[in-house]
């Protein structure tokens, strides 16, 4: 019997973790024959935002805790996952947005103990980054992630710029301090770790990883 396989997808903000978490779960079941209850894919960023719009004990102290668009605290991020994972049972776990800093990285060794894992970075450009943000809304309804150019979502929602968009340079800065020397840390341990440009595309990413994790599948 498999372990449970967790890759883990780190980058900047605003970076298209989202989008190559997608396309895995796609590839997982179109390729890999797996069903959509084997995948989970779990977001640290939505986890925060969940937790502080329905004002959780821990929400509440995530709240006090961060400034807008801000990193949260490591040992409430590292809590809530721990947390996460208990509940989980799917084969393979996809983590957005975690480890983000040389903190959450030895938490993430400890984590992965009992796991299988891999890691991708995305490693792309600042100007890249501030250029796709321009056109990127969301839905204030569903929370579905559109183009500017979409006009309305199919749900009827309005179209929004994200919170977090509007703080986008202080988070790259605080990217570049905080999660940047992470994953030197993680590549630096010989980790089961995958390098990809800002410009290659999503699925791509998600095909010729897969291809090289199949014992895990």
């Amino acid at each position: 019997m498999y372990k449970k396989f967790v890759i883990a997808l780190i980058g900047a903000p605003a970076s298209g973790k989202g989008y190559i978490a997608m396309c895995l779960k796609n590839e997982l079941k179109e390729k890999y024959g797996f069903n959509e209850s084997d995948i989970a894919a779990l977001s640290v960023g939505e986890m925060i935002r969940r937790e502080k719009k329905n004002q959780t004990p821990l929400g509440l102290k995530l709240a006090a805790n961060m400034k807008e668009g801000g990193l949260a605290p490591d040992e409430m991020v590292n809590d809530m996952l721990v947390n996460e994972l208990k509940t989980i049972n799917a084969k393979v776990l996809i983590l957005d947005g975690y480890p983000r800093t040389v903190c959450q990285v030895r938490e993430f060794d400890k984590l992965m103990s009992n796991f299988d894992s891999a890691v991708i970075f995305r490693d792309t450009p600042k100007e890249l980054i501030l250029e796709r943000v321009k056109n990127r809304r969301i839905c204030e309804k569903c929370g579905k992630a559109h183009d500017v150019g979409d006009g309305v979502c199919e749900c009827g929602g309005r179209l929004v710029k994200r919170r977090d968009d509007r703080v986008l340079p202080e988070r790259l800065a605080e990217y570049e301090e905080m999660t940047k020397p992470a994953v030197v840390e993680l590549k630096n341990e010989g980790k089961n770790f995958f390098w990809y440009e800002g410009t290659a595309e999503g699925c791509d990413i998600a095909r010729e990883f897969l291809a090289s994790n199949k014992k895990y599948l």
